[in-house]
C-alpha cells in the first residue's frame, strides 16, 4: 500500500538535523523495510504538486514506481525555494539546486542512497530543473543515472547543451505551451556525444496529456487535454527506459 510521511514543523524541529525546506518533500517508500533501493525523485510543473491522493498524476507515478521497487520522492519546489540558500537565479538552476538539497537531506535520514542507481523525472517547468541537472557534472554525482521528462519546457538551457546522463521525453505534437519544435532543437544542439536522448512525440497530443484529473481536485471532471492513448504509451516507455538502464528492483544489490 502507498504511504506517505510528511514531516510536521515542530517534527523537523526536534530533529534538528537535515534541510530547511524538509517538509516540502514527500517521501514514497516501495516498503516499510528501510533498506538501499533504487530511487527517484519527482519535479511537477508549474501548477504545483496539487492534493496528494489517488488520481493525482504525481501521486499515481509514485504508486507505479513504488509497485516496482523504486523509492520515491516528491518535491514541491516552489514552496522550498525560499528555504534553500543555493536555489536562486533562472528556473533551471534554481530547481537543480532544490533537487541536489532533497536529495542531501534524504540521505540525512539513510533515504535515496547515492550507491543505487536514480531516477529524475521532471514535468513541463519542472523539467528544467532535470534537464539542468542532465546537463551539469553535478547530476551524475547526486547518482542519478537517467532522467525522463514531460512536455518540457527548455528554457534557459545552455547551448550548446552538454548531455551528462540519459533521457526519455514524452512530448505531444500538439503542444501550444512548450512546443515539439522546441524540444527537438535541444537535441540537435547537443555538445557531440553518442548519449541517448530519446524522444517519443504522440500525434495531436497536447500539453498536460497524462493528466486525468485536475491536479488539485483527484474527484474532478476529467480535462480536455487528457489523452489516454499518448498516457499510456507514455508509461509503457517509461517502463522499458527502467528497464534497460536498471532502475528496477533488485537494480541495487549492496546486501
Amino acid at each position: 500500500m502507498l504511504r506517505c510521511f510528511v514531516l510536521t514543523v515542530l517534527a523537523c524541529a526536534l530533529l534538528g538535523n537535515g534541510s530547511p525546506a524538509r517538509e516540502h518533500y514527500f517521501w514514497f517508500p516501495a516498503a516499510s523495510e528501510v533498506k538501499p533501493r533504487p530511487w527517484a525523485v519527482l519535479l511537477p510543473r508549474a501548477a504545483g504538486i496539487g492534493k496528494l491522493a489517488r488520481g493525482n498524476q504525481y501521486w499515481d507515478l509514485a504508486s507505479r514506481l513504488n509497485e516496482r521497487g523504486i523509492d520515491t520522492l516528491i518535491i514541491d519546489y516552489d514552496a522550498a525555494a525560499a528555504k534553500v540558500p543555493a536555489a536562486r537565479g533562472k528556473t533551471g538552476p534554481k530547481i537543480a539546486a532544490i533537487i541536489v538539497d532533497a536529495l542531501a537531506d534524504s540521505r540525512d535520514r539513510s533515504r535515496m542512497d547515492a550507491r543505487c542507481p536514480g531516477l529524475m523525472i521532471g514535468w513541463s517547468r519542472g523539467a528544467e530543473g532535470v534537464l539542468t541537472l542532465a546537463s551539469t557534472e553535478q547530476g551524475p554525482k547526486t547518482g542519478a543515472k537517467a532522467a525522463v521528462v514531460y512536455y518540457p519546457s527548455v528554457r534557459g538551457q545552455e547551448q550548446p547543451w552538454h548531455q551528462r546522463i540519459p533521457v526519455l521525453a514524452l512530448q505531444g505534437t500538439g503542444d501550444q505551451i512548450a512546443p515539439a519544435g522546441s524540444l527537438v532543437k535541444l537535441v540537435s544542439s547537443r555538445h557531440s556525444n553518442e548519449m541517448e536522448f530519446d524522444v517519443h512525440l504522440y500525434e495531436g497530443a497536447h500539453h498536460r496529456f497524462d493528466v486525468a484529473h485536475p491536479v488539485d481536485d483527484p474527484a474532478g471532471k476529467t480535462p480536455g487535454d487528457y489523452d489516454p492513448n499518448a498516457s499510456a504509451k507514455a508509461l509503457a516507455a517509461i517502463g522499458l527506459f527502467l528497464e534497460k538502464h536498471g532502475i528496477t528492483a533488485g537494480g541495487c544489490a549492496l546486501d
